[in-house]
């Protein structure tokens, strides 16, 4: 099993100092992924607190290829409609190579309706847009002379260099747990990321992707799910626990991660700094003491 960290490139404290600090405590603790997250413009009364300091991500994904050399570098998740598709496949692109081939693409179709009406991107047409971005994007990163004819998009005689260091193309993990989702990584994704399941949810849900992978005819063993979840590390355990399965002491994560090994689960990214109002305590500090703890205490009995 693999485990990545969220960047605190926003919510809380984002600044450098944040980026910088947790980026090089993981490539030195040897976590195996970086993960940033994306909005542009949100409402004030979104709940979850979205409105506050949003780094964009393709900027500080840029910044982390210079100041990393091991750790993969990803998404968590873009949301595809926000950028046009060429900008965003030749950003990619360049991150990749910036990083000599550490780039991995999360992607998904978005959910707040007010970023979409400020950005001028049509929300209903979300999931018909991202498809044709994916389509694109796998076309101008693996092809000398790309072309595409589609409803939103059509271009032809255009050259796209530098193409990606990976082959074919960075690897696309799509993000969200509705069933079009899910469909939509069984078909165009190189990975599933989900958000939040807890091990008795992932179970059926794992479940429920490979069987749509194989009526793809694609091979389920060769498409990765990942998860996104909180981890906290405490002495005893928590009121919400059940919400937050690896929020609590060592032997309580411990039990869960196996748990979620057993569901299906083959990657965890983990949420140090953003979830409910319970977890919200958090600070630069407590991330970087339980990145410590974690890799000293937990992850030697996962991999052993």
């Amino acid at each position: 099993m693999k485990f990545g960290m969220m960047v605190p490139h926003y919510h809380k404290f984002p600044s450098k100092k944040a980026i910088t600090e947790v980026a090089e405590k993981a490539e030195e603790l040897g976590y195996d992924s970086l993960w940033l997250a994306d909005h542009i413009g949100v409402p004030p009364s979104t709940p979850t607190g979205l409105a506050e300091v949003f780094y964009e991500p393709l900027m500080v994904l840029s910044y982390l290829t210079a100041i990393t050399n091991r750790v993969f570098l990803g998404t968590s998740v873009l949301i595809l409609p926000y950028r046009n598709p060429l900008f965003l496949a030749k950003a990619i692109a360049t991150a990749d190579q910036l990083s000599n081939g550490r780039v991995i693409l999360g992607c998904g179709i978005g959910w707040l309706k007010e970023e979409f009406e400020a950005l001028g991107v049509p929300f209903k047409k979300r999931a018909s847009l991202s498809n044709e971005y994916l389509r694109i994007l796998k076309e101008v990163w693996t092809n000398d002379d790309p072309k595409f004819q589609g409803k939103y998009f059509r271009f032809s005689d255009v050259k796209f260099l530098p193409r990606p260091v990976q082959k074919p193309h960075p690897p696309i993990w799509i993000g969200g747990m509705s069933e079009g989702a899910m469909q939509r990584a069984a078909e165009f994704g190189d990975g599933w990321h989900p958000i939040y399941l807890t091990p008795s949810t992932a179970k059926p849900a794992c479940q429920q992707f490979r069987e749509m992978v194989l009526r793809k005819g694609r091979d389920p063993e060769k498409i990765p799910i990942v998860l996104r979840v909180a981890l906290q590390i405490h002495k005893k355990p928590e009121p919400h626990s059940g919400k937050y399965p690896l929020v609590g002491p060592v032997s309580q994560i411990l039990e869960n991660i196996q748990k979620y090994r057993e569901a299906g689960i083959d990657y965890l990214v983990f949420d140090l700094f953003r979830g409910g109002p319970e977890l919200n305590s958090e600070t630069l500090d407590g991330i970087l003491v339980t990145m410590e703890e974690f890799a000293r205490d937990i992850r030697p009995q996962i991999l052993s």
